[in-house]
């Protein structure tokens, strides 16, 4: 599941010796963090996961309305004495590296942490999962237009901004490691040009006032993303998927539960839809290839109901039995 960002606004804290300020006009801007990291990724491919550590926490960062400005690093590994541990530290820097060039956020500091082991069944030192964690900081101009990840009202229109020219992967996601107790395959592969048509696109929409919720879709896929701004809106949706002919050959798991970067659900007001979608073929061409109309928000009564393109159900769940899921989850994995 993705992470969030975390607003605050820009203020100088005065002195306790000091009298009371000068009223002063209300602050207008303000800064948004994030930090990402996903382990699995980086240990089936040290190098694309960090640079898809990089892209997720400047993606968070785009769907609250912040332009990624900085960037500070915390890299968890095992031991650089072993080949493995040293190859492993050693791409994600250098995924790191890349990822920060791309988007243009340099590394004011960070820290590292090597030699973290466990044993394993047998009392072999066994390293952790390489875990590079990307703290990003973002700049807000305007705190009046910033977004959460909760669908705002109903009836509003949901979009999908992302390629679907290739279908993200199911290797190294959340639906093999839970359904199938499987980490195994290759994570997606970043695609900086597509991060950087996305994201722009998403924050000028949540400047200009036509997005009113946006969330990235990471880990989870496309489901766990819509059930998310479900959640968080505590409103429903109505969502018909339709694949593009590159992609009809897929499964249905895939479309669903499969993970990439580049890819942002919004939601838009129906009477923003003319401006927002003429805006979409300027900023990233027809629809269907970096952008789909999914559906509609439902009401506080709904639950998710994802269909085929022909009306054939794929997923219906309410409400309350998907919070009880999500909010108890720890919970139930604690208790065994």
């Amino acid at each position: 599941m993705g992470h969030g960002s975390w607003v605050d606004s820009i203020a100088s804290p005065a002195s306790p010796a000091s009298p009371a300020p000068p009223a002063s006009p209300a602050l207008t801007r303000g800064l948004a963090a994030t930090v990402d990291c996903n382990s699995r990724y980086v240990y089936l491919d040290p190098y694309e996961g960090a640079k898809a550590a990089v892209a997720e926490a400047a993606r968070n960062l785009s769907c609250v309305g912040a332009q990624p400005i900085a960037v500070t690093d915390n890299l968890n590994f095992g031991s650089p004495e072993k080949p493995i541990g040293y190859w492993q530290l050693a791409e994600s820097c250098r995924g790191i590296s890349d990822g920060c060039k791309a988007f243009n956020t340099p590394v004011t500091g960070g820290n590292v942490s090597l030699y973290n082991e466990t044993l394993d069944a047998d009392g072999n030192p066994e390293s952790i999962y390489p875990t590079p964690v990307v703290g990003m900081v973002g700049l807000i101009t305007d705190l009046t237009k910033v977004c959460g990840q909760g669908w705002q009202g109903s009836g509003d229109l949901i979009y999908l901004l992302g390629d679907d020219k290739t279908l993200p992967t199911l290797g190294a996601s959340e639906y093999l490691a839970v359904l199938h107790g499987t980490i195994a395959g290759k994570p997606p592969r970043v695609d900086f040009e597509l991060e950087q048509k996305v994201q722009p696109t998403c924050r000028e929409g949540i400047r200009q006032g036509w997005i009113k919720s946006a969330h990235d879709c990471a880990e989870g896929g496309l489901a766990v993303a819509l059930a998310e701004s479900c959640l968080s809106g505590k409103k429903g949706a109505r969502v018909k998927l339709n694949l593009s002919s590159t992609a009809a050959a897929v499964r249905w798991d895939e479309v669903l539960f499969a993970e990439g970067g580049g890819r942002i659900l919004v939601s838009v007001p129906p009477e923003y839809q003319s401006v927002w979608e003429e805006f979409l073929h300027q900023q990233l061409g027809e629809e269907n290839h970096i952008w789909q109309n999914l559906g509609v928000v439902g009401s506080e009564s709904e639950g998710l109901r994802i269909l085929t393109s022909d009306d054939q159900g794929l997923i219906e769940v309410n409400l309350s039995e998907m919070g009880d899921h999500y909010f108890n989850g720890i919970e139930r994995r604690l208790d065994g």
